[in-house]
């Protein structure tokens, strides 16, 4: 129960905080200008946006510049005008592409989880990442820390590994010439030599296992998904406690990942042979 100058002072704090207006961050202004150049659907100069968004133009100058650096906006040749580009377009593609991958995924993955036991991801590639953008939880009381939005370098634990594995040589040596080989715990794959042996291992075998890369006393097991250019656009992986991962088991979580991957495949279109030996 409060005091009535507690109460008072709880008030004063409520009312300041819905009153005055919270400073916008930098980001947020560079978001702004993003939506904007969004819904005009044209090219504007500075002037325009910074006219329509009441900013200073130097202001806007100086968000911009960042922008265009990265590839979210261009500047038109003909006039000193800016507009959306290519980075905002792949961005688009990613969301729209996993979307859709999602719902289709979704049953068949809580099918996998019921006929398992254990927890299931999907993961797709951005650049250098990977992005786990679904999740069935397991039934048991053990629980992982992964989550929808996580994000994990491609050379650290089975799903990210499979869709590193399935890209060219020179892609994955320009990968390795580009990143910063962390690690997460003491039996994370850290080096390229031990990179390249898990790679060649996936290729020839078709699936991925992990054992405490991301977090200790855990395991996962993933297989490529394929699209209708018989191209891998995701991995699907069972992952849990890693007495759930005994070489007994394996054999049998290796032919029901390849059976769900295989379905989901078949959903966005590709025709090749069923594989779950």
């Amino acid at each position: 129960m409060l005091t009535d100058v507690e109460h008072n002072h709880y008030a004063r704090e409520v009312f300041t905080m819905r009153t005055i207006p919270r400073k916008q961050s930098m980001l947020e202004k560079g978001l702004e200008i993003i939506e904007l150049l969004a819904e005009a659907g044209r090219p504007m100069t500075v002037a325009e946006i910074s006219k329509t968004l009441k900013m200073p133009r130097p202001t806007v100058y100086r968000l911009i510049q960042p922008l265009e650096d990265r590839g979210y906006v261009s500047r038109t040749t003909s006039r000193n005008e800016y507009t959306l580009w290519l980075k905002c377009l792949h961005l688009g593609e990613i969301v729209r592409n996993s979307m859709e991958l999602r719902r289709l995924a979704y049953p068949f993955m809580q099918d996998l989880r019921d006929e398992v036991g254990l927890a299931v991801h999907l993961v797709i590639r951005d650049q250098t990442e990977a992005v786990y953008v679904e999740k069935v939880e397991s039934h048991h009381p053990v629980r992982l820390f992964t989550q929808i939005g996580r994000r994990v370098p491609l050379h650290v634990t089975a799903c990210p590994r499979v869709l590193l594995a399935y890209r060219s040589d020179d892609e994955i040596e320009e990968y390795l010439a580009n990143i910063s080989m962390v690690k997460y715990t003491s039996t994370t794959v850290a080096d390229p030599e031990t990179l390249w042996n898990c790679i060649n291992a996936i290729r020839q075998n078709g699936y991925s296992v992990a054992f405490g890369e991301l977090e200790p006393k855990t395991a996962a097991v993933a297989v490529p998904i394929f699209d209708y250019r018989g191209v891998v656009v995701a991995s699907l992986s069972v992952a849990g406690p890693e007495w759930y991962f005994e070489p007994a088991e394996l054999n049998h979580l290796v032919r029901s990942l390849r059976s769900c991957a295989h379905n989901i495949s078949q959903g966005i279109g590709y025709n090749g042979g069923k594989n779950v030996q």
